[in-house]
């Protein structure tokens, strides 16, 4: 499958990234597609250095749709990343096909009203309704920051999140 593995991260390509994910997942390229990240230069060449032998492509959520398109009609193998769960909302609204599955990493907690619900996951209401909006959609939502943790679930930090 060309589309070998979706993540969110707020920090986009690091050492986790090109490292242990790629060891566990085919990745001839990685994809980042949002808004934030587009429009800052600097990430983006701070993130060309991180993806090291990894071909690399940034996009807009709007130029993401088509990019997603020609992604799975490639050859290669792709990591699709952002770095919210805001735009891979974005995304599947637009018309953005990413799969059915996106793994959730790092969320840190300097986003206003975030709570920590552990293992670097900090969430706030708008993430919330996000993430909702994406279960709702058929998306299966693995929270997941190396692959040697376990898995847990959108219902069960969904109700952390709830208890806090």
């Amino acid at each position: 499958m060309p589309i070998s593995f979706v993540r969110i991260d707020d920090r986009v390509i690091h050492g986790q990234t090109v490292t242990r994910w790629a060891a566990q997942k085919p990745c001839d390229g990685i994809l980042v597609i949002s808004d934030k990240v587009a429009s800052d230069d600097l990430r983006k060449k701070v993130l060309k250095a991180a993806a090291g032998r990894l071909k690399l492509g940034v996009y807009t959520v709007e130029q993401g749709v088509a990019a997603l398109e020609k992604a799975k009609a490639s050859k290669h193998n792709f990591f699709i990343i952002s770095d919210s769960v805001e735009e891979f909302a974005a995304l599947k609204r637009a018309g953005g096909d990413f799969g059915k599955v996106l793994n959730v990493g790092n969320l840190s907690t300097t986003r206003p009203g975030t709570k920590n619900l552990g293992n670097a996951v900090c969430i706030n209401d708008e993430d919330v309704e996000c993430f909702d909006y994406l279960a709702d959609q058929g998306i299966d939502l693995q929270f997941q920051m190396i692959p040697e943790d376990g898995v847990r679930t959108w219902p069960a930090l969904k109700a952390k999140y709830q208890s806090l």
